[in-house]
């Protein structure tokens, strides 16, 4: 199926492992040119080496708790290639604790990464999606978003956030032909869950693959899924194929994820 990508100009932040790495070869391997950003200037220029023997790939040095570096982000892809059409939002990681365990400042940290960088992303793309025509703007939100729980209070909140901001958003540029939905993972092995602790664990003391072989019990495909699966969600997305689907949020989670809405 072509997914009409070829040539289309995409950002994704959180892109130098991980997720977000398998997201841009993805796009790439589509035809799509690609910016990528990281905090880690070593990161950056190792996956850079990675995709650039793929395809047309840019990348910057960013964290998108900061403004002046997310207007960076995309001054870059249209300084590189004049215009942008797609935005993945991947930056940020698991904010894990119960309430007396985790900080305000812990909160706010993970507020302003997860929330108000892209806040910022789509305030600097929007115009420039906008002279194009249309374009897509997708978040990758965690489970804690629609599984909340007394373990993950401060992903919870901020997660549940970044849908209310996907659907308000998604109500704002869709006249625009922009159209804005989520990637919602679960249970994807990754370098976020290398270290991973899992709520109410009972496999304390063994290796990550003996425990995943008992947390693979939970979701109904019986295996955890890989970033590849995150990455071809996102590309559907992404691409044509998806030109009626706005404000939603896809699970891709082997359907670990039991709720209903």
């Amino acid at each position: 199926m072509d997914l009409g990508l070829k040539d289309k100009i995409a950002i994704v932040t959180g892109a130098t492992s991980g997720i977000g790495l398998a997201i841009a070869r993805r796009l790439i391997e589509e035809g799509a040119r690609v910016v990528i950003c990281g905090r880690e200037q070593s990161k950056l220029d190792q996956a850079l080496r990675e995709l650039s023997a793929l395809g047309d790939v840019t990348g910057t040095l960013a964290h998108v708790d900061e403004p002046a570096d997310v207007a960076r982000i995309i001054e870059t892809a249209v300084s590189a290639y004049s215009g942008l059409d797609i935005v993945i939002s991947n930056a940020g990681t698991h904010l894990r604790g119960r309430l007396a365990e985790v900080s305000t400042d812990q909160v706010a940290a993970h507020f302003r990464t997860k929330v108000l960088g892209p806040w910022e992303l789509a305030r600097h793309a929007a115009p420039h999606m906008r002279a194009r025509g249309g374009g897509r703007f997708i978040m990758v939100i965690g489970q804690a978003g629609k599984v909340p729980g007394r373990q993950v209070l401060g992903s919870a909140v901020v997660n549940a956030a970044q849908h209310a901001f996907v659907k308000s958003l998604a109500d704002d540029l869709g006249r625009f032909g922009i159209l804005v939905n989520a990637v919602c993972p679960s249970r994807i092995e990754s370098p976020l869950t290398a270290d991973l602790v899992i709520d109410e664990e009972q496999y304390l003391g063994r290796s990550l693959e003996q425990q995943q072989s008992g947390w693979g019990a939970t979701v109904p495909l019986g295996r955890w899924g890989k970033p590849e699966d995150i990455a071809d969600a996102v590309a559907f997305m992404a691409s044509e194929r998806a030109g009626y689907i706005c404000g939603a949020n896809i699970d891709v989670d082997g359907g670990h994820q039991r709720m209903i809405f």
